[in-house]
């Protein structure tokens, strides 16, 4: 596994030491670090049937019916499949498209595994969690980190994408609130704790600090490796920490970044994506720096930048009475589309 290189800022994003990030990893079925709780599942009569239409953009989390909805279709011509799960048996769920998987959390705090669109929650024996959790996954979506905002610990669970025996937990503490998660597809995770100025520690191998930002914008890791993407809010400066000593921190600074919340690369890791809340816009970086940073402005309430199929599709908002929408970054002249509003009964 890569080195992960460690930045120690004042104000900004600073000088670079070398971390070790081996990572010890514990089966579920192997007497290690998983949580016990009960193992019960609700029923799940709609995706027993459920059977794939054509192409499947992503999945997202609809708070208000507390359910799974697919988004099916291509960019431009999509719309809100059936729910995955029965409506309000689950607290929480994400959905990784690039690895079919999805991760629940049941009214006890236990997490299920589930295949989408069609697949049955399979519970993750003796699994967790202790009030609403967030779950996020790796690029790749074969790892995960779930954690509770304000908790101190965090789940690192890995070798998703096959059974649930065969899943890993690692449990990992930072002794401090946690605010935000990264988990990247070695399984390194790192976490934010504060808001400004927010900290970020490496909590996997051997944990140390990773950087401070002055206002936290947004974690996330570079597909493929140990590449940190971290957004600092203040200084309206993103973050291209190197996940090896060998390469030196890149900082894309510009004034379209406007009370930025959350930052997100492309699968081919040439382009970040960073969501402001400010202003309902999205901002594409070349991380290349052969093109200066393009705000791209959306009529909706952006609230969320959540991955869906593509090379840098995302969704901004997501399922409910009026539409969603979702950006394309990946073209020369990026554009905002919208998901029709899902059909009431």
């Amino acid at each position: 596994m890569n080195d992960f290189a460690l930045l120690r800022p004042a104000a900004r994003v600073g000088s670079l030491i070398a971390l070790g990030s081996s990572l010890l990893l514990i089966s579920c079925s192997g007497g290690g670090h998983v949580l016990t709780g009960s193992t019960s599942t609700p029923a799940n009569p709609s995706s027993a049937s459920l059977e794939q239409q054509g192409p499947q953009l992503g999945y997202l989390w609809s708070s208000g019916e507390q359910t799974l909805r697919p988004v099916e279709g291509v960019p431009g011509a999509s719309q809100f499949g059936p729910p995955l799960v029965e409506s309000g048996s689950y607290l929480a769920a994400a959905a990784s498209v690039q690895s079919g998987e999805a991760l629940l959390e049941d009214k006890s705090g236990d997490l299920s595994l589930m295949s989408v669109p069609g697949g049955t929650p399979m519970p993750l024996g003796g699994v967790h969690v202790a009030g609403v959790a967030q779950i996020i996954f790796s690029p790749l979506g074969l790892n995960a980190a779930v954690f509770v905002p304000g908790q101190s610990t965090a789940l690192l669970l890995t070798g998703l994408g096959g059974s649930a025996q065969s899943v890993g937990v690692q449990a990992l503490g930072s002794g401090a609130a946690l605010s935000a998660i990264a988990v990247s597809d070695t399984g390194a995770v790192v976490a934010a704790s504060g808001a400004g100025p927010a900290t970020l520690t490496l909590l996997t191998g051997n944990a140390m600090p990773v950087a401070t930002l002055g206002g936290l914008g947004g974690i996330a890791f570079v597909p493929g490796g140990n590449d940190l993407l971290a957004m600092d809010s203040q200084n309206e400066v993103l973050n291209l920490i190197p996940g090896s000593a060998s390469g030196a921190v890149q900082r894309f600074a510009s004034s379209a970044f406007q009370a930025p919340f959350a930052v997100a690369a492309s699968a081919d890791g040439r382009l970040a994506v960073v969501a402001n809340a400010a202003d309902s816009s999205v901002v594409r970086v070349d991380l290349s720096n052969a093109t200066a940073p393009m705000r791209i402005p959306c009529v909706c309430k952006v609230d969320r930048l959540t991955t869906l199929a593509g090379n840098a599709a995302f969704a901004l908002s997501g399922p409910g009475t009026t539409a969603a929408w979702m950006v394309d970054a990946s073209p020369a002249a990026p554009r905002t589309l919208f998901i029709p509003a899902m059909v009431q009964p």
